[in-house]
């Protein structure tokens, strides 16, 4: 929020950032000029709150910052444009194609890129392999993903969290996401890999800018595959000793370490504002290299009228 109203100013553009969650106890809804209320993703009140929202606001753009309404945004994208206002995501199938880990690695593998070897449930448990890595197959912040290193921790895992899974094999090495800028006629205005050193809740907590060449030119590639997706993205990888990446996710939408990538010159934000106002995109778009990011976290205040209504006041929350 703070990066997106640096770069409204530093256009000379006036504009108000309106958060939108299912509750008022979110740090967003304080940061933010104006917070509303909305219905959780998934419910059929949740994208005609949205609409209204817009409509109240003369909201002229959207942008998910998580997995969990983009394809319902993709699916109804027409009916934001119907009251002018655009929504930074690609159609429902370049959508799917993003959400599905199964069939990514798949396109990934027939445009020649290096891929990570990916088995649905059912033939993991016809040729089983330990170590191995386990996510949903629609996953979000690293919620049911694991390493597993025999079948007694596969059966704990399932248990816990249901076998709508895939097994992919474990690689080892660095890990890194690649922040990408994409207009929408396709054009790539800026990539920026950076290394995950520490993680923390599927979020990065310690992180460097690496030029890497090879990561920059193989993400160009995987780019072209992503149908309409436009706007902000991010890519992970694994590099193992070879230093070939091989690319394991791809997530249409800001990244959670975005910050880093913006804070290294790669002004993300302002990009979004110019395609959506129909402005140039800067020239000559670079990127420090090196640059680390140390997050901790910062406390939000404020008080709270009916304390007892709030999600975890009989019972603690685990994240």
């Amino acid at each position: 929020m703070e990066a997106f109203r640096k770069a409204l100013k530093g256009l000379g553009l006036k504009g108000k950032l309106i958060a939108a969650d299912v509750m008022g106890a979110s740090p967003s809804c304080h940061v933010a000029d104006v917070a509303e209320i909305v219905p959780r993703a998934g419910c059929i009140e949740y994208i005609p709150s949205l609409v209204n929202i817009v409509k109240k606001h003369d909201i002229s753009l959207v942008l998910p910052m998580t997995d969990i309404d983009i394809r319902s945004l993709a699916r109804q994208r027409a009916r934001f444009e119907a009251v002018d206002c655009t929504v930074m995501v690609g159609n429902e199938e370049s959508i799917k194609l993003c959400r599905n880990k199964a069939a990514f690695q798949d396109s990934l593998s027939g445009a020649g890129l290096a891929t990570i070897r990916t088995l649905t449930l059912e033939e993991f448990h016809s040729n089983p392999f330990y170590p191995c890595f386990i996510k949903p197959l629609r996953g979000s912040a690293s919620v049911g993903t694991g390493l597993l290193n025999d079948d007694r921790e596969l059966k704990a895992h399932l248990a816990t969290f249901g076998d709508l899974m895939i097994v992919q094999e474990y690689v080892p090495g660095q890990e890194y996401t690649v922040d990408v800028f994409r207009g929408r006629d396709g054009t790539i205005h800026c990539i920026v890999p950076r290394l995950r050193m520490v993680i923390r809740s599927g979020e990065i907590e310690k992180g460097i800018t690496i030029r890497d060449e090879r990561i920059i030119e193989d993400t160009r590639k995987l780019s072209g595959l992503l149908g309409d997706v436009w706007g902000v993205f991010c890519c992970q990888c694994r590099c193992e000793d070879s230093g070939r990446p091989r690319f394991f996710e791809v997530n249409p939408r800001f990244g959670g370490g975005s910050p880093l990538s913006i804070e290294a010159g790669a002004n993300l934000p302002r990009y979004v504002l110019q395609e959506t106002l129909g402005l140039p995109i800067d020239k000559n778009i670079d990127f420090k290299d090196h640059l680390m990011m140390l997050r901790y976290d910062q406390a939000v205040f404020t008080v709270e009228k009916n304390p007892e209504s709030l999600p975890g006041f009989n019972s603690p929350i685990s994240k």
